[in-house]
């Protein structure tokens, strides 16, 4: 299976923690046997993910980078790579070679990779599972926000069930085995 992960590609404050679960979910995809679909940067939790799943000869790296980062791509060794020319194209490649997405903490583009995820999927365009790992309750507010949405009518509870809020990988993995 095609495990695409969002997280971060810079490295943050809460580096044990995060790095932690990066960890746990890349033993998850090479143990699997599962290739590990990303944005192509070797740095922040992105990079430790790589790192490890690069040393397993049983996992594809799979690689959907922009024009713009193309020269990331002289520092990884890579199964496969689609280069796009937009943020948005790359996007939906990433969202189109998934068989399962995972969010662990990242940024500005993480958040946007997961918004886009639901939409995707309440729009029909996929049906992969979509799981936030809430680690250290990192994903709080946006959860908030989610929720605020639908109290406030402007979207159905149904879209709840577009998505997966786990705080553990291992709460993520049940959810996996009641879905495959």
């Amino acid at each position: 299976m095609n495990v695409f992960v969002g997280c971060s590609s810079r490295e943050g404050r809460n580096n044990e923690c995060y790095n932690k679960i990066a960890e746990d979910l890349a033993i998850f995809i090479v143990e699997g046997k599962h290739n590990y679909v990303f944005g192509g940067c070797k740095t922040g939790l992105m990079g430790k993910i790589y790192s490890i799943v690069s040393q397993s000869p049983s996992s594809e790296i799979i690689i959907a980078i922009t024009e713009l980062y193309k020269s990331n791509l002289d520092d990884l060794s890579y199964s496969k790579v689609y280069t796009l020319n937009t943020v948005n194209e790359r996007k939906n490649c990433l969202i189109s070679l998934a068989d399962i997405m995972f969010f662990l903490p990242g940024g500005i583009g993480t958040i946007d990779e997961i918004l886009a995820a639901i939409e995707a999927k309440r729009s029909h365009e996929h049906n992969a599972p979509i799981i936030i790992l809430n680690v250290n309750n990192y994903f709080k507010h946006l959860i908030c926000m989610l929720n605020l949405i639908y109290d406030e009518g402007l979207a159905d509870y149904e879209n709840k069930k577009l998505y997966f809020v786990a705080n553990s990988l291992d709460e993520a993995k049940t959810y996996l085995s009641k879905v495959f």
